[in-house]
Parts: structure tokens; C-alpha cells; sequence
């Protein structure tokens, strides 16, 4: 389903444009690609990618394992790559492997470039789907559970960018649905930094989610986005887009007139051209220009907005939206310290900010922000008492210098979401390292439980197995978890030839 059927009954123009957007193509179940195999190098994995007639499946070889997974959704529209999603026992987890359109290759898919042991076990959540799906369907307190049909809207719809439409549906009247052009200031912006702004951390307000944000709303009602103020020479980030225009001389001095919208729309009916983003840019310099520069055929993107590479995007170049006067302009390494983008309200300041700071640190592992995060969190715990996300983040740097609160924090955390297996490992994390490993079994036991899948579950309980000598219920557990995760024992060629 490319848009909401609902909208085109009175907006067939506008629906059938959309319709042939790249966010319409976001997510969907199949899409034409060649086969393919690879190999990573850094751990000598081989990937092989074969189409049948029952769809993709992906499979990886790696010395004694071997794993072949169906692929559940196709990730991207192609414009730059597409990435992948597999499907086990209602789980979601992320293939890693993409290909990438521009280049016609399949390779590693970013994040994955470095890794020892690259699988089919990283866990695809709620807030990875955000702007790769019009609507998930999880199952409230896992990782990365979904119900029978994971997604109610499976690419980007209407709905994105103008919310809800029973309302509008009820009364189709302007003011009856949200119209991203006529909102101003952060409401305007919010609708595409939803996506369009990642950042380095977002931090969820208490008692919301980032799943809650709805158009006309800002971003800061519901979640705070932290960025770095450093910015690295000669490339770009992939979801950085609205960071880099807020950069540019143009939107600085514009008094908030330049925005997304200025140049872009989904609803358009051609291509971009250089030609159109040209008119666009005449219309504000185009009294200013000798008339040398601004003759037609002067291709404004290809110079002041030149493609970049992707630090983070693989074989990927995106377009620089800093909008430099002189091509040659560079923009100066300046401090790593976690800004918000917008600030929250006042009262959830210092939380938000210590929460971000002490992901950043685990992240980044850097002493200095983990220490600022938790100074702030333990300044605002008695204000939240209850705040699972606080509680959590104060116990992870407790259990990372050692210290034995760690234990009740997790515990409480627990308390408050008694079915979430995540929560039940950070207990068992912490009881071990208190030398209290009978305490912990019981929760590692009762994680795997809820989700047989949850990988540092079964990891943590086989190596608590062989630190008390039961190698073979730590074997077991291993084998169960392989099992269900569909990863099979290979056989050496001699072992083969024996057979």
C-alpha cells in the first residue's frame, strides 16, 4: 500500500505523485535484485544472496556455521541502497547485508563493516522502523517482538506528515488536518526531522515513546534530539540533513523562511531537476547575482550543494545541505558536547540531557560523558522515582564502575515492567558481579522464557553454566538458542568425505 486509500477520493493528484515518491517506497515485501555472494574479509565470512520462487534468501558460511534466512521486508526505495529485514518466530532482526543501487553491489551494510561475527541477530526495534515504516505493530514490553501482521502501514503514508485523517474524514475542511506548509517554527520543521534529523541520541520524554509524535505537534513535545557539534571535513551523515541546512548562511538568514519545504515536495508531479532547484534558489538571489551566474544552464546543487560520501552509509553520497558560498569552503572541526536540538520543557532538562549523556558515553566510551550523565541523573533520581529509563541508566554506569547499587536499580526497573527480558539480563548483570549467580540464574532462566531469542540472555547463562563447570547445560543452552536462530553446524570437507 503505497498512501492511505481514504485521501484519494479528494486528492487523487496529490496521492498519485506521492505514490511515486521515494518515502512511499520505504518498506515493502519484495523487490527485484540480482543474486549475488561476497565475502567479508575481517572474519572470512562468505554471503551469498539467491532469488527463487519463494522469494530472497540470504545465507552466510562462516567456518564451522552456517545460516540461510528468508527475507520478510525489502528496506529503502534503491535511490541509494536498499537493506533488509528477516523474520523468525515473530521477530525482527536486521540482515547485514545491503545493496547499493548507485554502485550495483551487495556488500556489508552499515555498522557492519567491522564486525568479527556478522550474523542475522541484531534485533530491529520499534524506533529503527520509525522512518523506514508507516506503522509497526510490536508487542508492548520486548525488544523487538511484533504482532501476526508486524506492520499496519507498511511504507511511508499520508499520515507521516499529516496525521491522523479520521478527523478530517469526518469534517474535510482546511484546519481538519495538518498542513506542514501553514504550521510555523518547530511544528513546521518537526514534520521532517522526525526522519530527516537523526542526531546522536533521542531521548524519549517520560511515559512517551518516540512512536508517539504525531504532525503539529514538535519533535521536543514528545522526544529530545541531541546533536554533536562537531562536524567532520569532506563528509556527511546519512540523516543529517536538517543539522546541515541549520548550518547554512541561507537558513540563518532566512529568520526561519528557508526550510525543507522550500525545495523540496513530496506531492511533486516532475523530476528534480538542476533546473528547479535553480528557480528556487533565483527566487531569493536572484536580484543579487550578476546576471553571468545566474544564467540559465548554471547548475546552483552541483556547486554550492556538491554530493558527499556517507560516513555512515556504506557506498553512499548524499547531498551537502550546508549550501557553502565557495565550493572549497570547509566547515572547522568544533567541541563534541551533546547540545538539544530544541529543548524540552523545562522539567525534563536535566534527565533528558543525563540519559543522553550516559548513551553517548557507553556508546563512545567516554569516561568524561558518563560521568556528567550520571552526576545529572542522580540529581533528579527523587524527582523520578519510577522513571525506568533513569533507573536503567544509572544502574548500566553503576554495574560499569563496579558499584553495588546497580542490583536495586535494576531490580526496581524490573518491578515496573515485569515482562520485559532485557530488564531480567541487567538483573542477572548485576547479581553476578556480586558474586550472587543462584539469584541470577533465576532471572536469565525467566528471560529466555519471555524471549527465547534474546541473544545476551543465552550468552550470559552459557558462560554462567561453564563458570560453574556444567559445560553441557552450557552447551544446551547454545544449541537451543542456534536452533531456534536457524544456525546449522557445518561439516568440514573431511568430515564430509568420512560420512
Amino acid at each position: 500500500m503505497l498512501a492511505d486509500p481514504r485521501c484519494v477520493a479528494c486528492h487523487e493528484k496529490e496521492v498519485a505523485a506521492f505514490a511515486r515518491s521515494a518515502m512511499a517506497h520505504s518498506l515493502a515485501k519484495t523487490v527485484s535484485l540480482p543474486d549475488g555472494a561476497f565475502r567479508q574479509m575481517i572474519s572470512g565470512t562468505r554471503f551469498s544472496i539467491r532469488t527463487g520462487s519463494a522469494g530472497m534468501v540470504q545465507e552466510f558460511e562462516r567456518r564451522e556455521e552456517s545460516s540461510a534466512q528468508p527475507v520478510a521486508y525489502v528496506v529503502g526505495s534503491g535511490k541509494h541502497a536498499f537493506g533488509f529485514l528477516i523474520q523468525i518466530d515473530g521477530h525482527l532482526f536486521q540482515s547485514p547485508i545491503s545493496y547499493y543501487a548507485k554502485a550495483g553491489v551487495w556488500d556489508m551494510a552499515p555498522g557492519y563493516e567491522e564486525m568479527s561475527n556478522p550474523d542475522f541477530s541484531r534485533p530491529v526495534t520499534p524506533e529503527c522502523l520509525l522512518c523506514h515504516a508507516g506503522q509497526a505493530n510490536p508487542v508492548e514490553d520486548t525488544l523487538n517482538t511484533y504482532a501476526a501482521t508486524p506492520f499496519v502501514q507498511e511504507a511511508i503514508s499520508c499520515e507521516r506528515c499529516h496525521g491522523p485523517v479520521e478527523s478530517h474524514l469526518k469534517n474535510p475542511a482546511p484546519g481538519s488536518i495538518v498542513n506542514p506548509a501553514r504550521l510555523t517554527g518547530g511544528a513546521r520543521d518537526s514534520i521532517c526531522e522526525q526522519c530527516h534529523l537523526r542526531g546522536e541520541i533521542r531521548i524519549p520524554n517520560p511515559g512517551k515513546a518516540i512512536g508517539d509524535f504525531r504532525p503539529g505537534q514538535s519533535t521536543e513535545d514528545i522526544f529530545t534530539i541531541y546533536v554533536s557539534k562537531r562536524s567532520e571535513n569532506g563528509t556527511v551523515k546519512v540523516i543529517s540533513h536538517s543539522e546541515q541546512l541549520a548550518l547554512s548562511l541561507c537558513a540563518r538568514s532566512s529568520g526561519g523562511k528557508l526550510w525543507c519545504g522550500t525545495c523540496h515536495s513530496p506531492h511533486q508531479d516532475t523530476a528534480a531537476t538542476p533546473d528547479l532547484y535553480r528557480s528556487r534558489c533565483l527566487s531569493c538571489h536572484g536580484a543579487t547575482l550578476e546576471s553571468s551566474h545566474a544564467a540559465a544552464g548554471r547548475d546552483c546543487v552541483a556547486c554550492h550543494m556538491p554530493r558527499l560520501p556517507a560516513r555512515d552509509g556504506g557506498h553512499t553520497a548524499f547531498t551537502d545541505h550546508r549550501i557553502r558560498r565557495r565550493p572549497e569552503d570547509s566547515m572547522q572541526p568544533s567541541p563534541t558536547d551533546l547540545t538539544a536540538w530544541r529543548e524540552p520543557a523545562p522539567a525534563f532538562r536535566e534527565r533528558n540531557l543525563g540519559l543522553a549523556l550516559v548513551a553517548s558515553g557507553l556508546l563512545h566510551r567516554s569516561v568524561v560523558d558518563l560521568s556528567r550523565g550520571y552526576r545529572l541523573l542522580n540529581n533528579v533520581e527523587k524527582e523520578f522515582p519510577n522513571d525506568r529509563d533513569v533507573l536503567t541508566s544509572l544502574g548500566s554506569v553503576d554495574l560499569r564502575i563496579r558499584q553495588p547499587g546497580a542490583v536495586q536499580r535494576f531490580l526496581k526497573a524490573l518491578s515496573l515492567r515485569p515482562n520485559c527480558a532485557s530488564y531480567e539480563v541487567n538483573a542477572a548483570a548485576a547479581l553476578i558481579q556480586l558474586e550472587q549467580d543462584s539469584e541470577a540464574f533465576q532471572h536469565l532462566n525467566k528471560a529466555l522464557e519471555l524471549d527465547p531469542l534474546l541473544q545476551p540472555a543465552a550468552t550470559m547463562l552459557s558462560s554462567l553454566y561453564r563458570a560453574h563447570g556444567q559445560t553441557a547445560a552450557a552447551g544446551q543452552t547454545i544449541a537451543k538458542y542456534r536452533e531456534a536462530m536457524s544456525i546449522v553446524e557445518r561439516l568440514h570437507p573431511a568430515q564430509r568425505t568420512s560420512q
